[in-house]
């Protein structure tokens, strides 16, 4: 409650007792019967006043000018205050806190629908945000790894444009499939977007696929999966392809040339995922291919991660290469 309110309420009760005290004093002075000249009308002041008070006043002081107001109607007779408690203030009294409870609740409704409407701005704004996040991660997935297999191919063919023809052309078609799958997930990414379908994009079953092509590109990748994925979530596999994806394309990176091993296992428990490649033989297309997509892919990794409650690791292995572990849970 504001001051004003109290000062206003205050002032409420001062002016129940003072004008209770102008009816009861002359009766105690003089007697109840010098009421008998008054207006009829000025009996109504009091179950007024009793109104004012249970409705602006807190419990306490509404109880006071309840107690003020029934000496009042007794205008100076005690033996009848209690009746004209009853008869007259009480039931003012008591419509005027119903009302007051009223205007409280009220206005405490009105403050949590103010409350409920910042909250509902603030969830649509996260909400926002978590989309874009999504969409970006997406699209880094998508585009990183198809652009890594490009500047790869494009190395290869550019030296072997001299050598060997073939060689080049070979690196060109690959090229030119990476650039092609690439459109056609971003056109699916859009696709989803557009029907608002719980849809992936990507897993266990693609995985395959990922890797064959990754082969194809001349990349020595190998692969093994133990377990079964068949009761796995969908978002699950999602992730888990991701992260193999995000793998080969960090291998790529910064390990050119590099030997990757991908390892999947799926128990009832967890989904482990492991990318690992060894020591890069030379540092051919390292710096072009670093340059590729910069560390946005490593983050948006974790943030898929962390929000299926899953595992990260990852630092460099005994033998001077790198290696990825990710532990996801089944359910």
């Amino acid at each position: 409650m504001s001051a004003v309110a109290r000062w206003a309420d205050r002032r409420v009760l001062a002016i129940t007792v003072v004008v209770s005290a102008a009816y009861f004093v002359p009766g105690e002075l003089i007697g109840a019967s010098w009421a008998n000249g008054l207006p009829g009308v000025l009996i109504f002041v009091p179950v007024l006043l009793a109104f004012a008070v249970g409705a602006r006043c807190e419990l306490p002081a509404s109880i006071v000018g309840l107690l003020a107001t029934s000496l009042a109607t007794s205008a100076g007779d005690l033996a009848s205050s209690l009746v004209s408690m009853w008869v007259f203030t009480a039931p003012g009294w008591v419509i005027g806190r119903v009302m007051r409870s009223r205007v409280e609740l009220r206005g405490q409704l009105e403050q949590r629908a103010r409350e409920l409407e910042l909250e509902r701005e603030s969830f649509a704004e996260q909400s926002v945000r978590y989309e874009r996040a999504r969409i970006a991660r997406d699209l880094h997935d998508i585009v990183a790894h198809n652009l890594s297999m490009i500047v790869v191919q494009a190395g290869a063919g550019r030296r072997a444009v001299a050598a060997d023809p073939a060689i080049a052309a070979e690196s060109l078609r690959h090229i030119e499939g990476s650039a092609h799958r690439a459109e056609q997930e971003i056109d699916q990414l859009v696709g989803l977007l557009a029907r608002e379908q719980d849809e992936h994009i990507g897993n266990l079953n693609d995985l395959d696929e990922l890797i064959r092509r990754a082969a194809e590109t001349g990349l020595d990748i190998s692969y093994g999966f133990s377990g079964n994925s068949g009761r796995l979530p969908n978002v699950v596999t999602e992730v888990a392809y991701r992260v193999a994806q995000e793998g080969i394309t960090n291998a790529l990176k910064h390990a050119p040339g590099a030997p990757i091993r991908v390892s999947v296992e799926a128990t009832a428990v967890c989904l482990a995922i492991s990318v690992e490649n060894d020591r890069p033989p030379s540092a051919a297309n390292g710096d072009q291919l670093a340059a590729s997509g910069g560390s946005y892919g490593l983050e948006g990794l974790k943030q898929r991660i962390r929000i299926l409650s899953g595992s990260f690791d990852a630092g460099p292995t005994e033998t001077g290469g790198w290696r990825v572990l990710v532990e996801l849970p089944a359910h």
